[in-house]
């Protein structure tokens, strides 16, 4: 499930992309606490700078100079993360941070929250985008979900705003229920209101959850493995979407299957890239998995084995190679050879290793608080982010219908005001 952290990073950083309007400006509480945090990543490990120096990094960020002087370094220091040096004037001199490393300073993303105090409708809106993110509900529990912070029209508001940022999807099945869920995630042309119905139950939805959030941490987690929910849990989840499923059979009889998310190679907040339509990234991750696990001679270092593989084009000298791995053969993906005293590997797809070495660095065993949700802990170089700027014109976010009935309210007492000169 995503932090709040990543949440409120990943939010600031998909509004950035828009131009003004109502649903960016009815999240503009969040934007500015996801400013803070992307100003502290790039502060992080500068020392003692000048305002000046500062307001550039903010600037390559998108960030204008008064807002990083006037609003975020005071933010800053209030949560102790650095410390300005003024003189007699109070015109600041200079800034010593004392950033923490990452997780310590994602940690603290409920005082960032403080500092910034959202919006009950920027509360919701969060909460609707990490259940949605995690897995498709029912419009019911989402207003049910979001009860506690506030009414029933600022829900539906909140989910509105979503909506038009493109962080949510309205679906209605054949039977007319409404599930909401993260299009940037879940496939749009699949029927998810099933799953989403049968998680309206409590116990339901604390096995799915605790399943889904278990298989994220873990790339290719090894099915026999999974602690959090009973099998009928799994199949069902396999069966509706929510998980895949991808098998290893060797030549002698030996089956394993290991379980990814769907999240793999997306992100909550931007059109799904690195998407493995194929299965291949999925069927060499397994392959992998049951390498470091099960085969008699067990590979030590997954990533490091698939590294060497893509800058040498073969990798391997074991006798199990010719027996543990023709689904990777049939797939393609590589060619089974003899080598100096058994076989190697002789790589076909360098992509399909490539985006397999990227998915196992960005979990892997430890994982990360999202699991296979990528990209909001990534720190990307100034060159990168400045490029993605200069290719990408403003997005546009249509108005919720519910704020635009509140305009249009507003515009005719005005007019009204002005006809009969009150």
């Amino acid at each position: 499930m995503l932090t709040t952290a990543e949440i409120v990073l990943g939010l600031s950083r998909h509004l950035s992309a828009y131009g003004a309007s109502q649903p960016k400006a009815d999240l503009g509480q969040l934007e500015f606490a996801g400013k803070i945090i992307e100003l502290a990543i790039r502060v992080r490990g500068s020392g003692v700078s000048s305002p000046d120096r500062i307001a550039a990094l903010g600037l390559d960020a998108g960030i204008p100079k008064r807002e990083t002087q006037r609003e975020l370094l005071p933010a800053l220091e209030t949560l102790g993360l650095i410390d300005l040096e003024r003189d007699s004037d109070r015109v600041v001199q200079a800034v010593s941070e004392r950033i923490p490393p990452l997780p310590e300073l994602f940690v603290q993303a409920d005082a960032i929250l403080g500092i910034a105090m959202p919006e009950p409708l920027e509360r919701m809106a969060m909460e609707v985008l990490r259940q949605t993110t995690l897995m498709p509900i029912t419009l019911d529990t989402a207003l049910e979900t979001c009860a506690p912070l506030g009414p029933e029209d600022l829900a539906r508001r909140a989910i509105e705003d979503l909506q038009s940022l493109h962080l949510c999807a309205l679906q209605r099945s054949a039977d007319g229920d409404e599930v909401l869920f993260n299009p940037n995630v879940w496939a749009v042309d699949k029927d998810h209101s099933h799953a989403a119905i049968q998680a309206e139950n409590g116990a339901v939805r604390a096995a799915l959850s605790g399943l889904l959030e278990e298989v994220s941490a873990t790339a290719g987690l090894p099915e026999d493995e999974v602690t959090s929910a009973d099998r009928k849990w799994i199949d069902f989840a396999v069966s509706q979407g929510l998980l895949l499923r991808s098998l290893v059979t060797t030549a002698l009889g030996q089956e394993r299957s290991f379980l990814f998310s769907p999240h793999m190679g997306r992100s909550a907040f931007d059109a799904p890239t690195g998407a493995d339509p194929s299965g291949n990234v999925r069927q060499l991750i397994g392959s992998m998995m049951f390498a470091n696990r099960y085969a008699s001679n067990q590979l030590f270092a997954p990533t490091a084995f698939l590294r060497k593989l893509i800058r040498e084009g073969e990798a391997g000298d074991a006798s199990n190679i010719s027996t543990d791995y023709s689904m990777l053969e049939t797939a393609g993906i590589v060619r089974v050879e003899p080598a100096y005293s058994y076989y190697k590997f002789v790589l076909l797809q360098a992509d399909v290793a490539e985006q397999a070495v990227t998915y196992l660095e960005n979990t892997g065993s430890s994982g990360t608080a999202s699991g296979g949700l990528r990209g909001q802990r990534s720190y990307l170089q100034p060159e990168i982010e400045r490029a993605r700027r200069l290719v990408q014109p403003s997005k546009e976010a249509i108005p919720s219908p519910s704020a635009s009935q509140d305009i249009l309210a507003a515009l005719r007492q005005e007019m009204g005001r002005r006809r009969y000169d009150r």
